[in-house]
């Protein structure tokens, strides 16, 4: 055990520090424990409704008893799940496991703002819902209403659902995954929305973009989350860089219509806000204006801005 992380002393001080997200009934979802400014480097515990997920990138095995106590004293838990990054270098099987209750307990929805998100927590990856994006959630339901809506890198739909919720009359989710699809239509059900025949596309972006554009289609508001790298496509004869903005607002700016909204989520660390903001605009052929900004909320404490996700909302002039 590492001594020198007192984690009762840390996980009551985080616990307290989020009392209005414990005090609120309209979400049951938060991160618990953000270790990056916290004070345990490369450890994340979130919340989704009765389950915690203790997540960490180095081998804190023999603290994750206490960590477990910690956190049944502040919360009656049914389920708290250790999930040990690649990085530790032990085999994948014993990478994942229980530390207090059953997986058998553990929730298939997470409920926000009057919203029902598909989980999937035994998957090693996000369990299908990025909490920093709460405000970008809440923000769709509020800007949706009426609008089509294409939602890009859609990884579980999250985005797209929100949309829907606030009165989007159509959200066309696209990624390269197909296993994706299950679980998009597990949130479709749960809220009562009818999944049509073409609320999912699988398939390469820099594939589907320029033939959207071909075929004149247009959207009135536009969800662009790529990965922290994009993958190299081979529809694309350029090597992507980062979240690669400067070709996909490109293409995107030309699928917008007149007022309609583009929302780009920024998950690099090596640009200032400004910066990105001018890099958007820019790629756009200035078609496009700042309307908004946001990040994440008082659960991902940062003093710093450019070190969280940021959020920026364009408008097609």
């Amino acid at each position: 055990m590492d001594l020198t992380i007192k984690w009762h002393e840390l996980i009551n001080k985080a616990w307290n520090d989020r009392k209005s997200l414990q005090e609120s009934n309209e979400f049951d979802s938060w991160r618990v424990f953000h270790g990056y400014t916290e004070g345990a480097k490369g450890v994340v515990i979130e919340k989704f409704g009765m389950m915690a997920i203790v997540e960490y990138k180095d081998d804190i095995r023999d603290d994750l008893a206490v960590i477990k106590d910690a956190l049944l004293q502040h919360f009656p838990f049914t389920l708290i799940l250790a999930k040990g990054n690649q990085s530790i270098r032990i085999p994948l099987k014993d990478r994942m496991f229980a530390l207090h209750g059953d997986l058998s307990c553990a929730p298939a929805f997470a409920q926000e703002y009057g919203v029902n998100y598909s989980l999937l927590p035994d998957s090693m990856h996000n369990c299908g819902l990025y909490l920093d994006a709460r405000p970008v959630r809440k923000w769709l339901a509020n800007n949706s209403s009426g609008r089509r809506v294409l939602n890009l890198f859609s990884f579980t739909g999250s985005l797209g659902v929100a949309a829907l919720k606030g009165g989007a009359k159509e959200a066309v989710h696209l990624d390269k995954s197909k296993d994706l699809l299950p679980r998009i239509q597990a949130s479709y059900e749960k809220n009562g929305l009818d999944y049509g025949t073409r609320s999912f596309i699988k398939g390469d972006i820099y594939k589907h973009l320029p033939k959207a554009i071909k075929n004149k289609q247009k959207f009135d508001g536009i969800i662009l989350d790529p990965p922290p790298k994009v993958y190299k496509s081979p529809y694309s004869e350029h090597q992507p860089k980062g979240q690669d903005f400067s070709r996909l607002v490109n293409m995107c700016s030309k699928l917008l219509n007149t007022k309609g909204w583009l929302i780009c989520l920024f998950h690099s660390f090596d640009a200032t806000w400004e910066f990105l903001d001018s890099h958007i605009i820019e790629s756009s052929s200035n078609t496009l204006k700042v309307t908004e900004h946001f990040t994440s909320e008082c659960d991902f404490p940062d003093e710093n801005n450019d070190r969280k996700l940021r959020v920026s909302i364009f408008e097609k002039i």
